[in-house]
C-alpha cells in the first residue's frame, strides 16, 4: 500500500505542496492520501469558541474548508483525499496517531525561497517512525531523476526496498551514490593520501555498489555512481554532486552505518534538510 499523510501549515505554501502531490500521485500512485493540519496552542481546550468568540464556527471547521479550497484550486476532488485537523493532545499525540496509523509515507513542505523557521516539520521528523518526504517550491513533480545514497547499512537496505514499491516499474530510474573515503586506519602511516591509495579504494567501492545494485534492486542496468569525500563531510559531497547533476530527489536512509543506535536522524540526514539546501529529500525509515 502507498499512503500517505500531506502535513499543511495553513501557508501559500500549501498550495505548491499539494500541485506538487497530486501530480506525484499520477506518477507513483497513492492508495490513500490524508491532508493534516495540526493545532498548537499555548492552552488546549475543549471548548474553541471560548478562545475565539468572534468565530461563526468551530476552528476546527474553518480550517478543513480552507483545505478543501486548497485542494480544489490543486485540481482535487473530493473523493481523493481525508482531512485530519489534529487539535488535542499534543505533539506526543500526533506523532502516536501517525506512528501508530497505516500510512507509510509522509510529506512536508521546506520553505527555501521564503524560508520559514522550520521548527514543526524538523521536531515532526524526529519523532514519527515512518519516512519522510521534504519537498520544496522549487521542486519538480516528476522526480525523473532519483538518486539513492547507498552507506552498505541496513538503512540502505530499506531505502532501496522503499523505492522498488513505490516507484513503478515503468518510471523506475534512480541511480545509486556511495561516497568513499580513504579508512583513517592508513594515515599514520601514510604522510599523504597518494593517487594509488585513493584509486584501491574507489575500486573496492565500484565493486561494493555493484554487487548491491545486482542483490537489492530491481534494475540491474541502473546507474550506480561513487565519489571521494576526501576532506568533505559526507553530506557535502551528496548534495554538491546532486546540484551539478540536476537530480529531482535524493533519498538516504534514516541513519546511516556510522550512527548511533539511539539517534533518531543520523547526521548526514540531518544536515541534508536543512533549510539552505534546495533538493527534495527522501528519509526512508
Amino acid at each position: 500500500m502507498k499512503n500517505v499523510i500531506v502535513f499543511l501549515d495553513m501557508s501559500k505554501m500549501d498550495e505548491i505542496v499539494l500541485k506538487q502531490v497530486k501530480q506525484l500521485e499520477g506518477v507513483w500512485g497513492f492508495d490513500k492520501i490524508c491532508l493534516a493540519h495540526y493545532i498548537e496552542l499555548q492552552e488546549l481546550t475543549d471548548d474553541f469558541s471560548s478562545q475565539f468568540p468572534d468565530l461563526d464556527k468551530p476552528l476546527e471547521e474553518i480550517l478543513e474548508d480552507e483545505i478543501v479550497e486548497k485542494a480544489t484550486q490543486a485540481g482535487w476532488g473530493a473523493e481523493d483525499y481525508s482531512v485530519k485537523i489534529h487539535n488535542k493532545g499534543g505533539k506526543d499525540d500526533l506523532t502516536n496517531w501517525v506512528n501508530t496509523s497505516a500510512y507509510n509515507l509522509c510529506v512536508f513542505g521546506k520553505k527555501v525561497i521564503n524560508p520559514g523557521s522550520g521548527i514543526f516539520a524538523s521536531k515532526i521528523a524526529r519523532l514519527i517512525d515512518k519516512s519522510i518526504l521534504f519537498t520544496t517550491e522549487t521542486s519538480r513533480p516528476h522526480f525523473d531523476n532519483v538518486m539513492l545514497c547507498v552507506d552498505f547499512s541496513t538503512y540502505s537496505k530499506k531505502a532501496v526496498k522503499f523505492l522498488n514499491h513505490f516507484i513503478p516499474d515503468s518510471s523506475s530510474n534512480f541511480s545509486l551514490f556511495h561516497v568513499y573515503k580513504v579508512p583513517a586506519i592508513y594515515f599514520p602511516f601514510v604522510k599523504q593520501k597518494s593517487e594509488e591509495l585513493v584509486e584501491e579504494e574507489r575500486k573496492k567501492a565500484v565493486k561494493a555498489l555493484d554487487h548491491f545494485r545486482e542483490r537489492y534492486t530491481k534494475q540491474p542496468q541502473s546507474n550506480a555512481w561513487v565519489e571521494y569525500a576526501n576532506d568533505q563531510p559526507s553530506d557535502k559531497v551528496i548534495y554538491n554532486y546532486a546540484r551539478t547533476h540536476h537530480v529531482d530527489l535524493i533519498v538516504v536512509g534514516i541513519k546511516g552505518k556510522s550512527d548511533d543506535d539511539d539517534l533518531l536522524i543520523g547526521s548526514v540526514a540531518e544536515k541534508l534538510i536543512q533549510p539552505d539546501r534546495s533538493i527534495p529529500v527522501l528519509l526512508v525509515q
